[in-house]
Parts: structure tokens; C-alpha cells; sequence
């Protein structure tokens, strides 16, 4: 899930130490063909057998984009019809069974003035389901409760005021639980442990939600040194946030540990990179992201993988895509899936969907 709204960049304090853990083996990956248009891929999620990837075809480079899903058959990547066939994209999945699947993102039909998109497969076909009734907004984020409540999260105009905000689908209706985010920018990632407890990373702090009301807690700084974009939760007591740290020496991975009691940073190599999504595997936290190189005026994207490794996180290895980035994970059993988009130098991407072997 990519960043939206500009924040304050300010130096990140030191660092924690993690938790002890073993180390997680290093990763074989193969590249499953999706196509060859200019496409990029935003997330992945799966449940019950169900393995689903969003994103967004490229019409006219990153100017003009449709909506694009796949659906994993066991064998190959489908492409799914999509009924939105304006300017939009989608930026987040959430899977509850083959009839139950939602995805959302935004609709920029107005250019100027962007809405929250949302969609729900019903096991034949992608249905929009009518946003919030905000005059602007976007949404980053969708995950299904333990319950089978589709939540969402994202920014909006309330009552004249852009902040992040989160809605819970339910009774046909986005019902608004945005207490206590007034003062924030977006709601980048959520994660939903019960109707009483939530968190939410947001562009510049953590949320947790006490089933009244949103509270940015301390262990996280809010001035947008520290940006959560990922989210992954093993209980109440042992949840994973990965994103980005903003310092003096620029972009560096963040990974956050919550033990049920406060948010730690654990260590990551300090390279010029930065995190889009994290999930656990066999049990252990892996990461993924895109680190940067640079050549004279030009940035150049790699794919980026890291994994816990006796106490801190390490890069392991990634797909075969030299250029490209990494935007969301998920563990299906045994395996990693990955998505994203990859590249030729000074060429459009196209959709990058890996597995563990």
C-alpha cells in the first residue's frame, strides 16, 4: 500500500531490541506469469483456498488507471472483468471465502476530487458497493474481522476536515469509527482483532481502537519520522507493523513489535529502502518493500525481502526481478505469495506475482 499524503520527516531515535526468535530459512521464489500490459499489483490476501491479487492496469503511464484483479485457480493467474471503467485503482484485498471478497482503493472519475472506491466479489462477479457519502477520500486498506465484518481504512472530508478515517461495513452500510483521528493524515494499514480492539497505522503513528474510540499511542512517534504500511497480527499480544523511517540519512525499513504491553523498533539493515507490507511465515515475520540505488539524478527500485533473523531482520532473497518493487505478502500454508510490479530500465512495469517454493 503506497503512501498518500505528504508528512513532516523527522530524525528516528534509536533503536530497540526484538524479540528472540529462530531464524527463518532462506527463500526460494517462483515468478507466476500475470501479463504483459503496463499493470502493477497493490496487494494479495488469501483464505480457504481463495488467493486473490489488486491493483491497477496503466493506461497512459500513471495519468489513467483501471482496477485490476486476479484470482489465483491453483494453476494460473485469471484476470476478472471489472465494472468500474473509469480512472481508479484498487489498493488493497481481503478474502473471506470464494463468495466473499472485497477490494478497495479509489475512484478519480473527477480527477481533482478522488472517492473512495469499494468492491465485493460474489463468487461470479465483482459488484461495486456504493462508499461513504464523504465528498473526497480514498481507501488504503481493507481487512474482514474475526467476526466476517468487512472493515476499511483510508482518508476523507469530514464535515470539511481531510483526516484519516475507518469504516466498518454492516447492515448494508459503511458505518463511520473515526473518533479520535481528526488530527491524523491517512489510515495506511489496519488490522481488526475483535469489535474492541483494532489497530491502525497511519501516516505518522499507531491507533488502537477500544471499540469507542481511536488513541495514537506513545511508543510510535506521530510527526511522521516512523510511517507503519503493513500490519500482522498473531494475537493481542504479539502483532508486526512494517513501514518506513524517515532520518537524517533518508529512507530506511521500519519494523515495529507489539508485545501487549508497548510498540518496540527492531533492527533492519540501514540501507536507502523502505517497506510496503509484512506477514507471518511458518510463524515468523518477513517483509517486503524496495530498496533504492542511485546513478547520478536517477533512483532505480529492487525488489526487497527481509526476514527475522536471531533477533533482527535481514534480507533474504527476493524474485528474479532486478527492477521492480514488492508491495504486499501473504502466507498460504507452508508458502509465501508476493506481488508488485517489475520493469525494464525506462519502461512501464508489468505485474510481479512470486511464491515460495
Amino acid at each position: 500500500m503506497m503512501l498518500r499524503k505528504t508528512v513532516l520527516i523527522a530524525a528516528l531515535a534509536g533503536v530497540l531490541m526484538a524479540p528472540t526468535l529462530t531464524a527463518q530459512a532462506a527463500l526460494t521464489w517462483t515468478v507466476t506469469p500475470t501479463k504483459s500490459q503496463p499493470s502493477m499489483l497493490d496487494d494479495i490476501d488469501a483464505k480457504n483456498g481463495e488467493t486473490w491479487a489488486v491493483g491497477s492496469n496503466l493506461i497512459d503511464s500513471y495519468s489513467d488507471t483501471r482496477p485490476l484483479a486476479f484470482r489465483w485457480n491453483g494453476i494460473r493467474w485469471v484476470e476478472t472483468p471489472q465494472p468500474v471503467r473509469t480512472n481508479a485503482t484498487l489498493n488493497s484485498v481481503a478474502v473471506a471465502g470464494a463468495k466473499e471478497v472485497w477490494a478497495v482503493g479509489e475512484d478519480r472519475a473527477v480527477p481533482e476530487q478522488s472517492k473512495p472506491l469499494a468492491m465485493r466479489w460474489n463468487g461470479t462477479a465483482w459488484k461495486v458497493v456504493p462508499g461513504p457519502p464523504v465528498p473526497a477520500g480514498s481507501f488504503s486498506d481493507v481487512t474482514i474481522a474475526p467476526d466476517g465484518t468487512p472493515w476499511a481504512s483510508g482518508w476523507a472530508d469530514v464535515d470539511g476536515r481531510e483526516h484519516a478515517v475507518v469504516y466498518r461495513y454492516t447492515k448494508g452500510a459503511w458505518q463511520p469509527l473515526t473518533s479520535g483521528l481528526e488530527g491524523s493524515i491517512n489510515g495506511n494499514t489496519l488490522t481488526v482483532l475483535s469489535a474492541t480492539d483494532a489497530w491502525l497505522g497511519l501516516n505518522g503513528g499507531m491507533a488502537h481502537f477500544d471499540g469507542k474510540a481511536w488513541k495514537l499511542v506513545d511508543d510510535v512517534p506521530a510527526d511522521g519520522s516512523q510511517i507503519p504500511t503493513g500490519l500482522v497480527a498473531a494475537g493481542p499480544k504479539d502483532i508486526w507493523a512494517s513501514g518506513v523511517a524517515h532520518t537524517s540519512k533518508g529512507e530506511r525499513p521500519l519494523v515495529l513489535h507489539y508485545d501487549g504491553k508497548a510498540w518496540t523498533q527492531v533492527p533492519t539493515p540501514q540501507t536507502s529502502s523502505q517497506l510496503y507490507d509484512i506477514t507471518l511465515h511458518n510463524g515468523q515475520p518477513v517483509a517486503v518493500g524496495e530498496k533504492f540505488t542511485t546513478s547520478g539524478d536517477i533512483i532505480t527500485e529492487h525488489p526487497f525481502v527481509l526476514a527475522l533473523q536471531n533477533g533482527k531482520f535481514t534480507e533474504t532473497t527476493s524474485p528474479a526481478a532486478k527492477i521492480g518493487t514488492l508491495t504486499g505478502v501473504e502466507a498460504v500454508g507452508t508458502r509465501l505469495w508476493t506481488v508488485g510490479a517489475q520493469r525494464q530500465p525506462s519502461a512501464d512495469p508489468t505485474p510481479l506475482a512470486a511464491r515460495s517454493n
